[in-house]
């Protein structure tokens, strides 16, 4: 099963990625966690230290540091997983497929996003679960190119902004041929909040994840909401979703 998660920036992408990918693999899945970002953050809400992400491979660097060229043969997905992915908690393994240090000759915006295709693509079997917190905005959904056996998981919150990212957001997933799209209401207050999210995606499935301090908290203290309080009342809402994807 893959599932990407897409969504304006700020929307909670990451939080909600890193909740559900280690729900997953609490329920015995075997889960591997794309950060899709080029900022990556996805490490920090799995639980991984942010010294160890921040020394995560930039995999498209890396790759021409060692003289890899566009001519040569494609590395396959799963050995790029293990020589450049880290570990995670719940035996998660995490890869930044949109990081990128610094300058390059070579096309490092489309390499990066090639990357994600190429992950997304090619990971695949019925004992996997791939995770791929996408890039804020529509461009990373549409190179990531979800089919029709994937889910999407849009999220917003409350703003004007996220909604319409939201819409667009599921537009475009349809248009991809995707059959199932989730959308998420998160940081919903009311149930007000969840009727305007889902009346805005026009999809059969809106999932709401109330706001909740206790994401805030760990937020500032910089590491996951599922470490601090995993009983919190946003962290048992994403263990329903994950319920809901695979039932």
């Amino acid at each position: 099963m893959k599932i990407a998660v897409c969504g304006k920036g700020g929307s909670g992408k990451s939080t909600i990625s890193g909740a559900l990918a280690r729900h997953l693999a609490r329920q015995g899945h075997k889960v591997v966690a794309l950060d899709c970002d080029p900022n990556p953050n996805l490490g920090i809400s799995l639980g991984v230290p942010r010294e160890e992400v921040e020394s995560m491979k930039p995999i498209l660097n890396a790759l021409l540091d060692s003289g890899h060229t566009h001519k040569d043969p494609k590395i396959e997905a799963e050995v790029l997983l293990g020589r450049y992915g880290v570990d995670a908690p719940e035996g998660i393994r995490l890869v930044a497929t949109g990081k990128i240090e610094r300058p390059s000759d070579a096309c490092l915006c489309c390499g990066s996003h090639n990357t994600t295709r190429q992950f997304f693509g090619e990971l695949a079997d019925d004992d996997l679960v791939v995770v791929a917190d996408l890039e804020a905005g529509l461009n990373d959904l549409i190179w990531a190119k979800p089919g029709g056996s994937d889910v999407v998981l849009v999220v917003s919150e409350g703003s004007e902004k996220s909604v319409e990212i939201a819409r667009r957001a599921v537009v475009v997933a349809q248009e991809l041929g995707v059959t199932r799209i989730i959308g998420v209401a998160n940081r919903s207050w009311s149930a007000d909040d969840v009727t305007r999210v889902a009346e805005a995606l026009g999809v059969d499935e809106v999932f709401s994840v109330p706001e909740d301090p206790a994401v805030e908290h760990a937020d500032h203290l910089g590491v996951a909401p599922m470490d601090t309080d995993p009983t919190s009342p946003a962290m048992v809402a994403v263990s329903e979703l994950a319920d809901l994807i695979v039932k």
